[in-house]
């Protein structure tokens, strides 16, 4: 009984102190930004995002819920269109495709047209992103702003 014990307790040791080796994911910034298609308010884009996950496993971003801004005009939500995983020791550019869906159809169509010729553009988005890792859950709160190549 004591063997069983002591191999209890040290997987216990283990998995506790595996929890503490969390090293942060490194998200740089959007490499380019191509544009994939309008049905009625929803705009599909795929975002080229360098990612680094230092970590032994892997995270899966469940589910993305932000606000999205483009030169100070608020277009809308923005959210992922299928889960992403991140694979474990990884240091790579991932095709991040998103939907946003337009608070105002004409308003949102009107700033992408005055973008059609524009070498970059201020983003800015912020809200909630909801990440999975291990058997743990984690909402992430996000705001960043940033200038993008198009």
């Amino acid at each position: 009984m004591k063997i069983k014990h002591l191999l209890g307790l040290i997987a216990i040791v283990t998995l506790l102190s595996s929890c503490n080796a969390f090293k942060a994911v490194n998200i740089g910034d959007v490499n380019n930004v191509n544009f994939k298609g309008m049905v009625d308010n929803k705009i599909s884009l795929e975002l080229e995002v360098p990612v680094s996950n230092p970590n032994g496993y892997k995270i899966k971003i469940k589910s993305m819920d932000l606000d999205v801004s483009i030169n100070g005009n608020y277009l809308g939500k923005m959210k992922n269109s299928k889960e992403v995983v991140i694979p474990a020791k990884s240091d790579e550019i991932h095709n991040l495709v998103v939907d946003i869906y337009l608070k105002n159809a004409v308003a949102g169509l009107t700033t992408f047209y005055r973008l059609r010729k524009a070498k970059k553009i201020d983003m800015e988005i912020s809200g909630t992103i909801k990440v999975k890792a291990l058997l743990r859950g984690k909402t992430i709160e996000v705001s960043e702003k940033q200038s993008v190549s198009i």
